[in-house]
């Protein structure tokens, strides 16, 4: 088992992006709150950052953005039993939708 501040990871992970699926390792680094898809072309960030809001994701959760690239992400994330969305939120002038998930790694 891994000790909590050390970064958790599950190898042979394709993630859908709606229009492109990459594949690689999903590793959740909980200490820093992130989430990012380790491929053989480099690193693909999944978690998004909300810092300069003053909102910082519960221990074992990151955020994740739901517009431009990553629109319908976290669905396809949860469907595929690697997080489960806690709750929606709206951010920025635009009010996009960030949902803070569990990252479950199963």
């Amino acid at each position: 088992m891994a000790h909590p501040t050390e970064p958790a990871t599950k190898e042979n992970v394709t993630v859908d992006f709606g229009g492109i699926e990459l594949a690689g390792s999903l590793c959740h680094d909980d200490a820093n709150r992130s989430l990012l898809l380790e491929t053989d072309e480099g690193p693909e960030r999944i978690s998004v950052n909300l810092d300069a809001y003053g909102l910082t994701p519960e221990p074992g959760n990151v955020f994740i953005k739901d517009w431009s690239e990553h629109a319908g992400l976290t669905a396809r994330l949860a469907a595929a039993g690697l997080v489960r969305p806690v709750y929606a939120l709206a951010v920025g002038r635009f009010a996009s939708t960030v949902y803070e998930v569990e990252v479950t790694l199963r």
